[in-house]
């Protein structure tokens, strides 16, 4: 038992259960692309100093069975591991299989199970082969490409974790004697934070609004409001489907100008956009037919409640950005849509679905739905979690899209967002960020984050339920729709 370092909340021992159902769901997959010189002993001793001062890359999580006489109760806990070493590989590909070599990495980490006991992280640096030689080794040259794909479970991270943890790597790479300040002790689990309001037992009443919210958008689902479940297949066999799209400079530019002038917010317009193509195709498709002209769409928003906790050790609103773990939790905006205005109105005006997005991200936050959800996590218990995530494998998902927007990401070692180069040289020229929920239903969660001036939106659903070629159109619309939207 010395071993065990604390248990893991039931927020945080979620994902565990979602790997047991199913490989790899949990897991976020980052892909932070590069040119320049970089050579693997560098990009190896980078993880190796990150894991030494990072505490979420030093533990694993394991099922225990308790000890009544030592007051150990069974469940999930976070462990040390024994003799753990730095889970880092690397390989070298030819040009033109650069971009292939990444997806098939992205695929794979994104499927790939973590054994219990062992680390929650893996990373690999997928390079260019130097025409000048094949060994691996040797440093390339300035215009060389790199992709460094890292791999996290949701228990240790989040986006905004995961993210900070490409920062700091970049760090460990030019700051060598330099740990960046960062804490050596695992930080309190998220459900530490809850207000006594919520945690306590009449705090169990007041999540009855939530599940009214989630039951009625269950009914609208088993309606048609919902993906199209294209194979039914047992949990087991769910694998994670992903894409991404970018959305040049242009018109993402002319789309931060839009909604600047207009008062308005990137992450309603790109959650109208997600939205839109879906009405659009259930009503194509007739799915709407047995739905009311007006209905709420439930659209989920991961936030970042960093900044909504009271953290004791600085004794005031708020922790540390920069602290890692997972302080991720989703909150539910219900959308008017009228069925008249799908393809009409909806199509050439995204402020009618998005501003209802926004309004309703904050109208949950104060309403505490951010801490309710994660209170009728507790009220289920592992048991129950297991038996909803089995169920909404097998049905359409009340809530089809997730939404997760990191915003602007800037890896540069200067605070000027016109460069993306790094103090030593190398330039950051693409990041993209996945989350893989593939143990649900029907389903579509996308992660947003812009990086010089460039918008990327990346895809994932479980797969065979969702075809790739339903998931690439989807994505393919989207990035469209945006486009129509930025002329």
């Amino acid at each position: 038992m010395d071993r065990i370092i604390r248990p893991l909340s039931i927020h945080e021992a979620s994902f565990p259960v979602y790997g047991e159902l199913c490989p790899g769901a949990g897991n976020i997959v980052v892909c932070l692309k590069l040119t320049g010189e970089l050579s693997l002993l560098l990009a190896q001793q980078g993880f190796t100093r990150l894991m030494q001062t990072e505490p979420s890359l030093q533990v694993g999580s394991e099922w225990i069975t308790g000890n009544k006489s030592e007051g150990i109760k069974p469940g999930y806990v976070f462990v040390k591991p024994e003799h753990p070493k730095v889970p880092f590989t690397s390989s070298e590909v030819p040009s033109d299989d650069f971009e292939q070599a990444v997806k098939h990495m992205r695929s794979s980490f994104l499927n790939q199970p973590f054994q219990e006991g062992g680390l929650l992280w893996r990373a690999h640096l997928i390079s260019q082969k130097n025409d000048d030689s094949h060994l691996i080794s040797q440093i390339s040259n300035d215009s060389q490409q790199h992709c460094v794909v890292l791999c996290i479970n949701h228990s240790v991270s989040d986006g905004s974790s995961v993210t900070q943890l490409m920062k700091q790597w970049l760090f460990a790479l030019e700051h060598p004697k330099n740990n960046n300040g960062v804490e050596r002790t695992l930080k309190q689990p998220l459900w530490h934070y809850m207000p006594k309001k919520i945690a306590s037992v009449f705090g169990a009443f007041r999540t009855l609004g939530v599940l009214s919210t989630f039951i009625k958008a269950q009914k609208l689902a088993d309606q048609g409001l919902s993906f199209k479940a294209e194979c039914n297949v047992p949990i087991s066999e769910h694998r994670c489907g992903s894409t991404y799209r970018t959305l040049n400079t242009s018109a993402f530019s002319k789309l931060l100008a839009r909604s600047k002038n207009n008062n308005k917010s990137i992450h309603g317009l790109v959650s109208a956009a997600l939205m839109q193509v879906l009405l659009t195709d259930c009503k194509n498709n007739g799915q709407l037919n047995n739905i009311k002209p007006n209905f709420l769409f439930p659209f989920v928003t991961t936030v970042n409640v960093r900044d909504k906790i009271i953290d004791e050790q600085q004794g005031d609103q708020g922790i540390k950005t920069h602290i890692n773990g997972c302080f991720s939790s989703g909150v539910t905006s219900m959308v008017k849509v009228d069925q008249s205005l799908i393809d009409t109105e909806y199509q050439d005006s995204p402020w009618a679905l998005g501003d209802q997005v926004s309004t309703g991200v904050k109208a949950a936050l104060k309403q505490d739905q951010h801490w309710k959800v994660l209170r009728i996590y507790q009220l289920a218990g592992l048991k129950g979690l297991k038996k909803m995530f089995i169920d909404s494998s097998e049905k359409p998902l009340a809530t089809p899209i997730s939404f997760a927007n990191l915003g602007a990401v800037h890896f540069a070692a200067s605070d000027d967002l016109k460069t993306s180069k790094t103090s030593k040289g190398l330039e950051v020229n693409g990041y993209q960020a996945y989350a893989a929920f593939h143990a649900s239903g029907a389903g579509v969660n996308v992660v947003a984050s812009s990086l010089n001036t460039e918008l990327t939106l990346c895809f994932t659903s479980p797969s065979p339920v969702i075809a790739p070629s339903t998931l690439h159109q989807y994505a393919d619309d989207v990035l469209k729709l945006l486009e129509h939207w930025s002329l």
